[in-house]
């Protein structure tokens, strides 16, 4: 997973995936969940909605960040909640929970199949994993109009996100009930610096798009003009996908 240099501004500019968190919540489920296990819980956002949902249950929250678990940590004092930090992949945990959950984190794994293994083996009998996670369309006109610009060995690192059918495929393969939900939300800017600047303070960027960026001003005045030109303004979509299966 990609480790967030600047936690303390990530609430700033998260509105993405706090939109993300309201429509996850929904597929949480009910009733009848004592454990929680959370993923990548960064700041503590959509830790909150669970632990207001499920009043009564414990959550364990999860993140590879020091800096966002200090952080979510004093935003959510006295609500007694566990946090831990460690990376979702190499997470082991121990005993059953009846959900596991996670919001616009597990994009980032590198093994996603073997990992959802990991997790259904953490899930009591009928236990519930529900997540949300961004898919390959997320900023695909920034991706577009860098290759138009700067050439087709640019890519972003959404690019590399697994697609639906991947998800819904490995997801079968682990769970039972599966449904795989797609949302596509756009996002509109000023200029081309707002919208990496957003990025920058949200964990999106790929390594190829980063050692350029902007990198050079001819470079970045190009990129942005060629965003208008095929765009007529500075717009991008987010790809969302809602996860959800039973063990």
């Amino acid at each position: 997973m990609g480790i967030l240099k600047s936690a303390c501004l990530y609430d700033k500019y998260a509105d993405i995936q706090n939109t993300a968190a309201r429509s996850l919540i929904e597929e949480a489920g009910a009733g009848g969940i004592a454990r929680i296990l959370e993923i990548g819980c960064g700041t503590g956002n959509y830790t909150r909605f669970l632990a207001e949902k499920f009043s009564e249950a414990r959550v364990i929250a999860v993140d590879k960040s020091k800096k966002m678990v200090e952080i979510a940590k004093k935003k959510l004092a006295g609500k007694g909640i566990e946090f831990i930090v460690a990376d979702a992949e190499d997470l082991r945990p121990e005993g059953e929970f009846d959900l596991i959950t996670s919001n616009a984190a597990l994009q980032w794994l590198k093994d996603f199949e073997s990992t959802m293994l990991n997790y259904k083996n953490a899930l009591a009998e009928n236990g519930v994993i529900a997540f949300s996670m961004f898919g390959p369309a997320t900023f695909w006109e920034l991706g577009h109009s860098l290759k138009a610009a700067l050439g087709n060995h640019v890519k972003i690192a959404a690019a590399d996100f697994l697609k639906k059918d991947e998800i819904t495929m490995m997801m079968n393969r682990c769970f039972k009930a599966v449904t795989v939900k797609e949302k596509i939300v756009k996002e509109t800017f000023n200029s081309l610096a707002e919208l990496l600047n957003k990025i920058r303070h949200t964990g999106a960027w790929g390594d190829a798009v980063k050692n350029i960026l902007l990198w050079k001003k001819d470079a970045f005045k190009k990129t942005e003009e060629k965003y208008r030109s095929n765009f007529g303004k500075i717009e991008v979509s987010y790809q969302v996908f809602f996860c959800r299966g039973i063990k």
